[in-house]
């Protein structure tokens, strides 16, 4: 009799509360997504049950992703992934495959992805439609750790139909340059290229994979080979500057110095004027110290020292008020980009190099699509009384205050990387000065040593079509640059090193 009474109690007192639950499931079939996402957002505040807690949970990531609120969406299906495949977990499947479509839609951000397996999970747990996203992004993170066979062997297990198989086998070619397996890197890198989309994405991840064949090619001394892949980069890249530059590194191989010259005079012209490009002084430089011209030697040397010298103040005082301030950091980047910078003015090559790298865009990505959010958020009224409304605001901008202290992070070990590159920059023009002043120039000239790799690390881009040996026509610099002779310039000046070894003779 006893437990008869408890039964019929907990029938009575569950009833309404399962009420909520009934009608968020109405609205749903019904297509009101508004209504069940506050309908199911009730039911799983008040759940009689786990399992209607469960169910109510699914509801509304499920109401929320039909409503487009990708990033609300993925808190709940986040929430459901990181329980584990569990008996009271039913669906744990069902929310990793939901989860990676929202990614593939809307990046919702390493930080939070990598919080979704913290605990190792059986392969056979992950549904097959889920598991180019899983493998993708282990890969990811086993990369970072520097663990490159097994970065490898996961990016390896992606399944070509998934919306992630290019994205891994991309990054395999990255794994392989790194573990030092260049053949088998240029293979992949071939195969991605072949097979990118049309479209932006596409021609991204084919610049990308050009961009990596032409740095393998010059560390291997295949230096007309390396011009021949960043000639594919096109002009209106954002990185096509950096090809330029790096491209001249395989000119001066080739003693093509003219070359080097001329597109040294593209990289420093006033177009590009907040551009950090410190190395071409010092290209330049020894370009004229193997051409035996000691007075454009001194000039490069001295250009060199006259810009970039009186910013290290600057960048050493940026540096230590940003410390432990990473998210003002990443608003100081920010400002630059918006033509709000109040501090730190010198800096701004810098700035504008961190502006344009991954890390920056894609906490800018993350911001702008929760803001997008909390903007349409503001429009829902009905959401207001039951709590939901707040609740998504307040995920919202914690994400955005993730993204930006993540970001700022990565930035600024990279700000640092790049004030670390400067100076050592700034010993060899000093250097380079001294052995002039010693006259030990054919010394220098022996001993001078070409870097093979990128200090800083990061990917480069975009070149017009060159091809070696071909004929030039030269222009003429009459003080005046125009932006469709830019990457085009070629000087015409004569080494004078002959010429200094016949009056030697004499």
């Amino acid at each position: 009799m006893k437990k008869l009474v408890i039964i019929l109690m907990l029938f009575i007192f569950s009833e309404p509360l399962l009420a909520n639950y009934r009608a968020a499931q109405s609205f749903f079939q019904r297509r009101d997504y508004v209504s069940s996402a506050s309908a199911f957002f009730n039911a799983l505040a008040a759940a009689p049950s786990k399992a209607v807690a469960r169910k109510s949970e699914w509801g509304l990531a499920q109401s929320l992703q039909k409503l487009e609120f990708y990033y609300s969406a993925s808190k709940y299906y986040s929430d459901i992934v990181r329980r584990g495949p569990k008996g009271s977990n039913p669906f744990f499947k069902n929310a990793l495959e939901e989860i990676g479509k929202v990614n593939s839609r809307v990046q919702i951000g390493q930080s939070q992805v990598v919080k979704l397996f913290k605990k190792s999970v059986n392969i056979g747990n992950v549904p097959s439609s889920a598991r180019g996203f899983y493998y993708y992004y282990q890969g990811l993170e086993a990369f970072k750790d520097g663990a490159n066979s097994r970065a490898y062997k996961l990016f390896k297990k992606v399944p070509s139909r998934s919306s992630y198989y290019l994205k891994a086998r991309f990054h395999m070619g990255v794994a392989s340059t790194a573990a030092g397996k260049n053949n088998q890197a240029v293979r992949i890198f071939e195969g991605v290229r072949r097979q990118a989309p049309s479209g932006a994405r596409g021609d991204y991840l084919r610049e990308l994979t050009n961009l990596n064949i032409a740095r393998i090619k010059y560390g291997a001394k295949k230096y007309r080979d390396a011009l021949n892949y960043y000639k594919f980069i096109p002009r209106d890249s954002d990185n096509w500057l950096q090809a330029l530059f790096e491209a001249s590194w395989s000119f001066f191989m080739l003693q093509k110095h003219n070359n080097v010259l001329g597109n040294s005079h593209t990289i420093l012209s006033p177009f590009f004027i907040n551009r950090f490009y410190p190395e071409v002084y010092i290209l330049k430089a020894i370009t004229y110290l193997k051409m035996c011209d000691t007075k454009k030697v001194r000039v490069a040397v001295n250009d060199f020292q006259r810009r970039y010298k009186p910013i290290f103040k600057d960048i050493r005082n940026m540096l230590a008020r940003y410390k432990d301030d990473y998210s003002g950091f990443f608003k100081l980047i920010s400002n630059y980009k918006r033509g709000r910078l109040n501090r730190y003015k010198k800096t701004k090559s810098i700035l504008d190099h961190l502006m344009r790298t991954d890390s920056f865009k894609e906490g800018v990505d993350t911001i702008r699509f929760s803001d997008r959010e909390l903007s349409r958020l503001s429009r829902v009224g009905r959401w207001g009384a039951s709590g939901l409304k707040d609740e998504l605001k307040n995920f919202l901008r914690r994400k955005k205050s993730a993204a930006a202290r993540d970001a700022g992070r990565r930035l600024f070990k990279k700000g640092t990387g790049y004030f670390k590159y400067l100076k050592e920059l700034s010993e060899q023009t000093i250097r380079i000065k001294t052995e002039m002043l010693l006259k030990d120039l054919d010394s220098l000239r022996r001993e001078l040593k070409i870097p093979v790799s990128d200090k800083k690390g990061d990917f480069i881009g975009g070149l017009q079509e060159l091809k070696v040996g071909q004929k030039l026509e030269y222009w003429p610099f009459e003080g005046e640059y125009w932006e469709d002779e830019l990457g085009y310039y070629v000087y015409n000046v004569e080494s004078l090193c002959k010429k200094k070894k016949r009056k030697k003779r004499k």
